[in-house]
Order: C-alpha cells, then structure tokens, then sequence
C-alpha cells in the first residue's frame, strides 16, 4: 500500500508538471513541440511499456479530473457503445491527425489540433467509461500499442497467488483485465500503468516485472 501511494504522489505530480507544460504549448501556438515528448514516449514504450498514458498524456490527466469530480458527487457514465469497439477507430483518427497537420502546415494555417483532442477526449470522457478513448479513439494508444509488444516488462498476475476475487477487474479504467479458464490475464498492449490493480490487490498477486 504504501508503495502504491508513492507511485500515486510521482504520477500525479508528473502529470501536473507535463500538463502545465501541455496548456502553456497550446496557448503559446508551439503544441508541434508535443510531438517531441510523445516521440519519446514511444521509445519508453519499446523499452518499459505505455507509461506516456499513465503519467504524461494530458487527456488522462482531465479524465482523471473528471473522474474525481464524479466521483464525489456519486455521477455515473455509460458503457462502451458496441458499435464503437474497434480498433480501426483510432488508426483512422490517427491517419486523419497526421493528414490534417500535413494540410495546415503546407498552407500555413494554425491549427491547435492536439488541443482539439484533449477537448475532444474530456467530452467522451464525460458521457462513457474512459476505455472508450484509451482503447478504441485514442490515435497515439495506437501507436503505442504496437511498441508495447516489444518490451518485456509487463503487469503480471501471479496465477498461483489470485484469488478471483475481481477487485482488479473493477479498477482497471481500460477494462483489460479478463478471466480464461479461471485464470487472470491483463492485455499489456493497452495498459495505462496506473497500478490501481496492484492496490487493490489483497493477495499482492500483482507485480510489474521482466516476463520471457
């Protein structure tokens, strides 16, 4: 537990930090320079996994400030829509991201566009459950889950220690964590690395660690 509350104090103090840089980018028009932090959240991810989405991204960073807010005042989202549980989601998003920052830049037209994602994610965010945006429009988490499946360091469940009591399953704000054939698994591909798993965890059946 009180490692967890450590990790807790770094991570909201990192996201603090780069958020405050996120706005000051925006509003001073060089949000391009962004593009140079999450380049090297990418390499992170190769070596370490997707920790850009758990302690940099400034959209997590307002959702979990909304989440705080709903929180207390006991609101409620909906569910992922069915129809809108694809992967393809994101990488058209993606596509489109990238040919509209070609488009602007050609013609010289300023366009706050990762400032447009941040708002776009907090009003998703207001209406479902998180994962819709990490999972499934997130075009960054789409780049990253791809360099996730390079590192070999992941959030492991310790078979023998879980006791299938679903206390991680209820936390994970991505929905990745599942059962098969009694067993545990967490999809690492698309873990945010918020350890609210691990917490939780009253069997410490939950570790981050080197997997062969």
């Amino acid at each position: 537990m009180e490692d967890y509350k450590n990790k807790r104090f770094y991570r909201n103090l990192i996201q603090l930090i780069f958020f405050v840089i996120f706005i000051f980018l925006a509003f001073t028009g060089r949000t391009q320079l962004w593009l140079g932090i999450f380049s090297i959240g990418l390499l992170i991810s190769i070596i370490w996994g997707r920790f850009y989405c758990g302690w940099i991204c400034p959209i997590n960073s307002v959702i979990k400030f909304k989440n705080w807010i709903y929180n207390k005042l006991n609101l409620k989202v909906g569910k992922t829509p069915n129809f809108l549980k694809h992967y393809w989601f994101r990488w058209f998003i993606l596509i489109f991201l990238i040919f509209t920052m070609i488009i602007s830049r050609r013609n010289d037209i300023q366009l706050n566009i990762l400032l447009y994602f941040l708002i776009a994610g907090f009003i998703f965010s207001l209406f479902f459950d998180e994962e819709l945006w990490h999972k499934y429009l997130c075009p960054y988490g789409a780049l990253l889950s791809l360099t996730d499946k390079t590192n070999n360091k992941k959030m492991v469940i310790d078979q023998q220690k879980c006791e299938t009591c679903g206390l991680c399953m209820q936390v994970c704000p991505n929905n990745i964590i599942s059962i098969s054939n009694e067993q545990k698994f967490i999809e690492n591909e698309e873990c945010l690395y918020c350890y609210k798993c691990q917490d939780v965890c009253k069997a410490d059946a939950i570790s981050y660690k080197t997997v062969k």
